[in-house]
């Protein structure tokens, strides 16, 4: 408590979110006790879109032939420099923050979630969303201080100011 009202700020920080937040306007409904099989990105060039296919399965059902169940989430708001194989997104502040990128492997391109950047997907009792969040890499929280070599750290009293 003593914290917070030396740095009321640390409180709103953690309240406002992340710079970027985008719930995919689809939804869907699958197993209740499914677990996701896989997932993964796709750029629709045409669309100028970034999808979220999702699949899941139904191996707790008891059954000796799982089925799966496969969906795709709109993920608006997600635009892709092509010449750098960076998808972006713009926070409410107008700040322009990298997401993903187009990763190459040995046969085919896949797309990858940047380390500052996390889909959810939550789905419980079946109803499934899909959530992007992402902050900016030079965010504060994407580097951390370092740690003593018995796992604490020292933090003056300039750095819970500042």
């Amino acid at each position: 408590m003593a914290l917070l009202m030396l740095a009321p700020s640390l409180l709103r920080a953690q309240d406002d979110g992340p710079p970027i937040s985008i719930t995919s306007p689809d939804t869907a409904v699958t197993f209740a006790y499914g677990n996701i099989k896989s997932h993964t990105l796709i750029w629709d060039k045409q669309r100028q879109l970034l999808i979220a296919h999702v699949v899941f399965t139904d191996t707790e059902g008891g059954t000796d032939q799982p089925q799966d169940d496969e969906h795709e989430f709109r993920l608006p708001g997600v635009s892709f420099d092509e010449s750098k194989g960076i998808f972006y997104a713009v926070s409410a502040r107008g700040e322009t923050i990298p997401v993903a990128r187009f990763k190459k492997t040995l046969f085919f391109k896949t797309i990858e979630v940047l380390p500052n950047a996390v889909i959810h997907i939550q789905h419980p009792r079946g109803n499934v969303t899909v959530l992007l969040e992402a902050i900016s890499p030079s965010d504060p929280a994407m580097h951390p201080p370092a740690t003593n070599p018995d796992g604490t750290r020292k933090v003056g009293i300039n750095d819970i100011l500042h």
